[in-house]
């Protein structure tokens, strides 16, 4: 059989093959130079430590040829001969990325909070820093309590974004009436309006702000602009709503901090299998306007995508999703909102409506502004426990680091599913087996809406997990239990 690289593919030959071929090429020169006494080719005689030094070397160099020859594909190669096989179609390997939110920094009108000011999560304890340096100030409020004086027939106003909504008190005025009537006036301006029967509280959505005017009677008694901030350390490092409430780098004029949305998730650098996983989406990316072009672009320009699924509606008429006649669906996991929204109109086709309940506004060029519509997926927590029988004698045994490598298999192959794609029990048994010296295992999955609490023990069921469209299955390492 011939050697190398053939029709069939690569065929290495291995060590005993190369002694054989070398010591019958030794006996037959050897015999041809007039050669006659006995050839002892042993391995503890003269001619088998000859042998066996270039039969190593052989070995050595056919096995770094096969290497090599695997290295130009990438359903075999690794590491960065995995990230050169893969950049043919134009894709790379993601980068590590940080975690990103949009913070509300209080304080004082004209205070300026440096770049790189840090707060602390009063949970996890994580520290982020402000990107940029921000000021404080109305013309860029994102939160505000305004608090009036009570005053019989008076005129109260309210500016925001130039649209005054004013209110006039009776001639028996109350605090709860002008709060009531002026938090009326104001709510026909789309931001979110509270009353504590002390102030009235109006704030955006936590990442956009808008211009606040107010008449003399009316006080501004605690005032909020918004500013992006990123996690010190990359990963997947988590900030619920209201957790970063830590002022780390005091400055003058800034009084506190806190986040009215939870921060979107960094990542580590991709893994092999990710890349793989991703790779066959390459060559969209190079291209526009259809749905696998759309979701190659968001997962490759958009930081700390997890998953991207696309969906749309060409028919005329409005689906039974409620997607509207001639639109695009994104259903998006990670990623900052404005960066998302973004891309989607950078890729989409030109006329082409979007569908979802986050809404964001994209500037063109030329200065319009445009409603750009997506989706974020409803998460499934996936819990999962593995008891394993090992082999105790024979060839293979079991590597006293196996049930971490189990659990390192399972969270890989969890991490690599998207949006709406289920969880195939058998695939999970196969990243069980992939470690050597495994004689069974039984494996089982559950599945809860939230992260806490732990689902009972009849929960678990040696079976796949249905995903739905608009979800995803989320694994983590604390929900993988292998014994």
């Amino acid at each position: 059989m011939a050697d190398g690289v053939t029709p069939t593919g690569f065929v290495r030959p291995r060590l005993p093959e190369i002694r054989a071929t070398i010591v019958e090429s030794l006996v037959t020169r050897l015999r041809a130079v007039g050669y006659t006494d006995p050839i002892e080719t042993r391995p503890d005689s003269l001619f088998g430590l000859l042998i066996d030094t270039f039969v190593e070397r052989e070995t050595a160099l056919w096995e770094q040829t096969e290497a090599v020859y695997y290295a130009m594909y990438p359903s075999s190669a690794s590491g960065p001969q995995l990230d050169r096989a893969v950049s043919f179609t134009g894709v790379t390997r993601l980068p590590a990325s940080q975690s990103s939110v949009y913070l509300i920094l209080y304080g004082t009108e004209a205070t300026v909070v440096p770049a790189l000011s840090q707060v602390r999560n009063s949970v996890t304890q994580t520290l982020w820093e402000i990107e940029t340096a921000t000021t404080i100030g109305a013309g860029a409020t994102g939160d505000a309590s305004i608090r009036p004086v009570v005053a019989n027939s008076t005129l109260y106003t309210i500016t925001i974004d130039g649209v005054a909504r004013s209110y006039t008190s009776d001639v028996t005025a109350t605090l709860a009436e002008i709060l009531g009537g002026l938090g009326a006036a104001v709510t026909a301006s789309g931001h979110t309006v509270t009353n504590d029967g002390a102030q009235l509280r109006i704030r955006a959505n936590g990442r956009e702000s808008f211009t606040l005017q107010v008449t003399p009677n009316l006080h501004i008694t605690r005032l909020g602009t918004p500013a992006l901030a990123r996690a010190i350390d990359p990963g997947a490092v988590t900030a619920a709503i209201g957790e970063l409430n830590m002022i780390v780098t005091l400055v003058p004029g800034w009084d506190s901090v806190g986040n009215l949305q939870a921060a979107s998730t960094g990542r580590l650098a991709e893994t092999d299998a990710q890349l793989r996983t991703r790779y066959r989406s390459g060559v969209y990316q190079l291209g526009a306007a259809t749905l696998p072009a759309l979701q190659a672009n968001i997962e490759s320009r958009v930081a700390g995508i997890y998953a991207v699924k696309v969906f749309e509606n060409d028919s005329d008429t409005t689906d039974g999703a409620g997607r509207p006649p001639h639109s695009v669906h994104v259903v998006v996991e990670g990623g900052l909102d404005a960066e998302i929204a973004r891309t989607i109109f950078d890729y989409k086709a030109a006329g082409i409506d979007t569908h979802g309940a986050v809404l964001v506004e994209v500037v063109d060029s030329e200065g319009a502004d445009h409603d750009i519509r997506f989706d974020r997926p409803t998460p499934r927590y996936i819990w999962v426990k593995v008891v394993v029988t090992v082999i105790t004698s024979g060839e293979e045994t079991f590597p006293p680091d196996g049930l971490s490598r189990i659990a390192a298999n399972i969270l890989a192959e969890g991490s690599a599913l998207g949006v709406g794609r289920d969880v195939i029990w058998q695939r999970f048994l196969q990243a069980v087996h992939s470690v050597g010296g495994v004689a069974s295992a039984d494996l089982k999955f559950a599945v809860t809406s939230a992260p806490t609490p732990a689902p009972s023990s009849g929960d678990y069921a040696a079976s796949n997990i249905t995903i739905a469209d608009f979800e995803v299955a989320r694994f983590d390492p604390s929900r993988i239990e292998v014994t």
